[in-house]
């Protein structure tokens, strides 16, 4: 009796082997799925869908906390300590634009906010470009 049901085991794969058919594309296959759904791949699916939202959610949540560590390092840091980050050709001197022409004087002490304010966005703008540009070398690579 064991033999018996050896021989419809093996049976049973070799039905399983011919109908998995290796030559059809993965087209033909999902255009299969779609037009007699299966419950349990679609649950399956269901959860692959859950999960890679959640990956592609936490990836998010790292890059924001990142930046924001980034943020706090250049706080840090300062403005002329970062300039040393840059190479030779990054690290011009912003000039002076006066942001709003009702000043009739700006204090010093406005002028060196306004510089070291417009130089902490030179930075962050350098470091989203390098940013991007390695985000979009892993998704190209």
């Amino acid at each position: 009796m064991s033999t018996l049901n050896a021989r419809q085991v093996l049976s049973n794969l070799y039905g399983l082997i011919i109908e998995i058919n290796y030559h059809r594309t993965d087209e033909d296959v999902l255009n299969e799925l779609r037009e007699r759904p299966d419950s349990q791949v679609e649950k399956h699916l269901i959860n692959v869908k859950q999960i890679s939202t959640k990956l592609k959610a936490h990836a998010n949540m790292a890059l924001f906390q990142e930046a924001l560590n980034e943020l706090k390092f250049l706080k840090q840091k300062g403005t002329k300590e970062l300039r040393k980050l840059f190479p030779p050709d990054e690290r011009h001197q912003p000039e002076l634009v006066q942001l709003f022409r009702k000043f009739e004087e700006i204090t010093a002490k406005d002028e060196q906010a306004i510089l070291e304010d417009q130089e902490l966005l030179l930075i962050m703008k350098l470091l989203n470009d390098k940013l991007n540009d390695k985000l979009n070398n892993k998704e190209n690579g």
